[in-house]
This record gives structure tokens, sequence and C-alpha cells, in this order.
């Protein structure tokens, strides 16, 4: 792919006085339960520091208090239920009917952080992932909802513009549910994963990210700090996330740009840019506090990454014509 900072740069909203809120993203982030609350405040306010407009939170009910503690910025809804919470008149079903009711207003979605594996939660997760593949809605997979996809590839199968994002140990348990040797060279497995699964794109975390759609690979080799704190994975697909709303908005013109990202190299450009910005958020991060590094280090070195990362770019342009738009 020809100039990658480039397209990642395009995908990025150019402010202008016609916009309204909303116009720079809304994206929705499923997972949060009692035991981990932090993963999904990591993703959720990481795309709100890279400049989306409005974050949504997913959770369990004992979660929704703690994260809304966390920051008033985020939107939060407790509407996931362990399944010891089920009852009769709100279950697997009416908690489907409750998401869907709203879910429609987000331009991407986001799965996985401080899920959890409650068969429960795993139920509500696997119909965000049928609803995201029948409506195309762009998405990111991670941690534990990875699991879904272990277990029933279908569920996820020829949808072009999900991501998944595993770390090597869930990359292999990926790998062989599919049948797929990992001995040979992750480079040439993370491909023929994405291949087998119809054009998803993976993206395998590591030293150096891995990123394929099953026909092109990049690498995203940008220096990330050393030390390695619970959530930056997070953090990661809250990005990720970012970009992919971005991408459907920059294809509808909510901003004026030439058009040269095209529909099918989003997901690819998108995952790069997020696998980009967090590894120069780590690096700072790290620069400043060594071995002390924590996630929230990372989480507030966004913003400067992406100034860093992403310019020249014309972040705002108010006198621009938005006549048409």
């Amino acid at each position: 792919m020809q100039n990658i900072d480039k397209s990642c740069r395009n995908l990025i909203p150019v402010l202008h006085h016609g916009m309204h809120k909303g116009d720079c993203g809304r994206i929705g982030f499923f997972g949060g339960c009692e035991e981990y609350t932090g993963a999904p405040y990591f993703a959720s306010l990481a795309a709100l520091k890279l400049g989306a407009d409005l974050s949504y939170v997913y959770c369990e009910k004992d979660a929704a208090t703690v994260i809304k503690s966390y920051s008033p910025e985020l939107i939060v809804l407790p509407y996931l239920r362990l399944e010891r919470n089920y009852t009769n008149n709100y279950a697997s079903l009416q908690i489907k009917e409750k998401i869907l009711s709203v879910v429609f207003k987000q331009h991407a979605l986001s799965v996985g952080s401080g899920l959890g594996n409650d068969p429960g939660m795993l139920a509500t997760i696997r119909h965000i992932l049928e609803y995201a593949k029948q409506k195309e809605v762009p998405i990111v997979v991670d941690a534990d909802a990875l699991s879904i996809i272990g277990n029933d590839p279908s569920v996820i199968s020829n949808h072009s513009h999900a991501i998944l994002t595993p770390n090597i140990n869930e990359f292999k348990r990926l790998a062989k549910s599919l049948n797929i040797s990992c001995e040979a060279s992750f480079e040439n497995s993370v491909k023929e994963c994405a291949k087998r699964l119809g054009g998803v794109t993976l993206v395998l975390k590591g030293k150096d990210d891995i990123i394929s759609n099953g026909e092109t690979l990049i690498k995203c080799s940008e220096t990330s700090g050393l030390k390695r704190c619970g959530g930056q994975g997070d953090i990661l697909a809250g990005a990720i996330a970012t970009f992919l709303g971005w991408g459907i908005l920059y294809e509808s013109k909510k901003w004026p740009n030439d058009g040269s990202v095209k529909y099918n190299d989003l997901p690819l450009v998108a995952a790069y840019a997020g696998c980009k910005v967090t590894r120069f958020a780590s690096n700072l991060g790290f620069q400043k506090h060594k071995l002390s590094t924590q996630t929230s280090d990372i989480l507030f070195s966004l913003p400067e990454a992406m100034n860093s990362c992403f310019l020249p770019h014309p972040f705002s342009n108010p006198e621009r014509d938005i006549s048409h738009l």
C-alpha cells in the first residue's frame, strides 16, 4: 500500500464551522464487568483523547457506577448482564433488543475490553457481532470476545470491516481453531488466518504489529515503550475503532477530502493508524516514567502522539467552503 501515513492523515477529521456534535465520530464499546472496569475506560477514553466526539460504554450493571466515576465524559449504559443476573423480564433477547435500539447511532464498535468469560456476557457479544456483520458496521474484536470467533468463525467471516486484535497467545488459539500452523512464520499465518476468515483484518500485537486482510500485509514498527502494562491493548482497540469510525465519516464526506483512501482499504489504514499512534504514545509515556509507566500515562500521551504522528494535517479549516456538505 503506497504512502500509508498519508492515508492515515486523510481519515482524520478536518474541523469546520458546519460540524455538529457527533460529526467527528460516535464510537461504541462493549465490555466491563465487576472484575474488569479499567479496560473499557481505557478503550473508550482513548477514542475521546484522539478526537472522537462521543464514546459509549455498554457494560454490566455492577460495573457502570465505577466506570462513570472514572470520567463524566463517557456515556455509560449498564445494559449487559452476567448470566446469573438474568431475570424473566430481562434476559438475552431483551438485552439484545435494548442494545439494538441505541447502537445504530454509532459509527464503529469495539467489543471485548474487560468483558470476562461469563456465558451471558458472551451471548450478548455474539448478538453484536451478528448485528455488525449483517449491517456492515465496522467493529474491532479484542480480548475475551475473540473466543467467540474461535468457537464459531462464521459469526465474523466475510465481514470486510471487522478487525481482530489478538495478542500472541490469543492468536495461537485462533489459528489452531482454523487449523493453521504458526510454526513457519507469523506473517504467513496472520495472512492465512485473515484469508480463511474471508478478508477480515487481523492485527497481531507484538514487537512489530503484523496487519493483514488476507491479501495485503503491512507491519507497524513504530518505536514503543519497553514497559508492558495491562490496558495497552484496550487503548489500541479504542484507537483502531476511532479510525474505523472516521473512515465511515470520510466516505460520507463529513469534511472535505479527496477520496483517495478506498473503501476496501479503510480497515488496513485504520489498523495501522491505531497501532502507530498507540505505540508512539507508549514511547512518550515510557520516556518520561520509565519502569513506573502506567497505562494512564500512555492514555494521556495520545493527544501529543496524534499531533506528532500525523502532521502535517489541517485539523481545522474554518474558512473552507462547506456549502456542498
